[in-house]
């Protein structure tokens, strides 16, 4: 069975954007950024068809060669998101029209969505976070990589690097990477709640974690209690680790483990939730900031071959 894919790179007003780019248009070793990840999937066996949603006339000048279908962006990215899924269903793609019998034909469909800025991403990786993924039990895989992995990424002898912001379990430290595989008709009634998440995902920004924190009580104020305890361990073990006292962090986050947070996240959402691991970790190096972008440029073809390295 194939894997329809959306590929959200928008750049309306609330979307990060670098160098004042949409960050999907930015070159890296001369090649825009989403050519990069159409190429990934094209090398991916089983995907289907690849739907981009962004600025459809500037998509159209550097992967207009390619098989992809280009939508034009529309004002969110929940709506970006919605659209691009809805594109993929082809009785709706011939109408225009989601009718109920739509609807009920598709509940269980699942789509591939990832963002427009990793340029890193492989077709071994996505292979591998689909082949770990089992959307039979599950309504919502999200994609993880623990910081053991990503730690090849960071300065090293006198070379730059990027430290990325990881969540502390009892299992291991762990960062979202990016790769989501999920039914969004399930999905539909929580959409918000879980792009607004991913939208605060930079959690060393303490805006960003008041707002993930007032975006879970506002949006599903029955898990109030148990989301803020795990939430509050979290930040504090990340806290006490980066201050050197990882005793205390070890502590404090054993509560916390991937079965927890699947569990949480189950009952944030009311669907079946499972967090998929994966190895190779350039899914989860996007494009933040300016500096990332300048050290990703610069590092690219040397963290390419030591990922193709670890395929061999």
């Amino acid at each position: 069975m194939t894997v329809d894919v959306v590929i959200t790179a928008g750049d309306g007003r609330a979307a990060k954007k670098v160098f004042l780019k949409n960050k999907a248009l930015l070159e890296v070793d001369g090649k825009p950024i989403v050519r990069h990840i159409v190429e990934a999937l094209l090398a991916c066996e089983g995907i289907g068809k690849i739907v981009v949603v962004g600025p459809k006339a500037r998509f159209e000048e550097v992967i207009g060669d390619m098989p992809v279908e280009l939508l034009e962006q529309k004002r969110n990215l929940t709506e970006n998101a919605w659209e691009g899924f809805l594109q993929t269903i082809p009785e709706y793609r011939r109408t225009g029209r989601l009718t109920e019998e739509i609807a009920r034909a598709n509940q269980d469909k699942y789509v591939l969505g990832i963002p427009g800025d990793i340029p890193l991403i492989t077709g071994r990786e996505l292979q591998e976070f689909i082949a770990g993924s089992d959307m039979q039990r599950f309504d919502y895989c999200a994609g993880i990589t623990s910081e053991k992995i990503l730690e090849q990424f960071e300065p090293r002898k006198g070379k730059p690097g990027i430290k990325m912001a990881t969540f502390h379990a009892r299992d291991g430290n762990f960062r979202q990477n990016n790769l989501h595989l999920l039914k969004p008709f399930k999905i539909q009634e929580r959409i918000d709640l879980v792009l607004k998440v991913y939208e605060y995902r930079y959690q060393k920004e303490l805006v960003n974690i008041v707002r993930s924190a007032l975006e879970i009580i506002r949006l599903e104020p029955g898990y109030t209690g148990r989301t803020l305890w795990l939430y509050l361990l979290l930040q504090i073990s990340t806290a006490l680790s980066s201050i050197g006292l990882e005793p205390l962090a070890r502590i404090t986050r054993y509560p916390i483990t991937k079965t927890e947070l699947e569990r949480l996240m189950s009952g944030l959402l009311h669907l079946k939730v499972k967090l998929v691991e994966t190895t190779l970790g350039g899914a989860a190096l996007d494009v933040d900031n300016e500096k990332d972008f300048l050290i990703l440029s610069l590092r690219y073809k040397d963290w390419m071959r030591m990922i193709d390295h670890h395929l061999a």
